[in-house]
C-alpha cells in the first residue's frame, strides 16, 4: 500500500516539477515579448520548482524497496554447499606448455 502511495506522491512531484519548468520556460518567453532584459525568475516559480523537488523526492524515498541483507550468512541459509560450492576446479596447464616447448625445439634442431 504504501509503495503505491510513494509512487503517486512522486508522481505528483514530477508533474508539479514539469509545470514549474513550463512556467519558467513562458516567463522567459514573456520577457522576450515585452524585450526585457532577463531578470531573476519570480518567487513563486523558484519555490514551486524546489517544493515538487522535494515531494517527487520524499514520494520515491516511500516507494524504495526495503534493502536486502548483503551478508555471506544469510545467502548460505538458503543454499546447500553444492550449490554454493559449484566452481570448476583448479585447471593446470603446463602439460600444454612443455609439449608446445618440446616440440619448439625439435623444429628448431632440424
Amino acid at each position: 500500500m504504501s509503495q503505491i502511495v510513494g509512487k503517486v506522491i512522486a508522481l505528483i512531484g514530477t508533474l508539479f516539477l514539469a509545470h514549474s519548468a513550463y512556467s519558467t520556460y513562458e516567463h522567459l518567453n514573456y520577457l522576450k515579448a515585452v524585450e526585457q532584459s532577463e531578470t531573476v525568475l519570480p518567487v513563486e516559480i523558484a519555490v514551486e520548482c524546489l517544493l515538487s523537488a522535494f515531494v517527487a523526492l520524499f514520494g520515491v524515498i516511500i516507494s524504495a524497496q526495503p534493502f536486502k541483507n548483503v551478508l555471506l550468512e544469510s545467502q548460505m541459509a538458503s543454499m546447500t554447499i553444492d550449490k554454493f560450492d559449484t566452481r570448476p576446479s583448479f585447471i593446470g596447464f603446463n602439460h600444454r606448455k612443455i609439449v608446445s616447448t618440446q616440440g619448439q625445439l625439435e623444429r628448431r634442431l632440424r
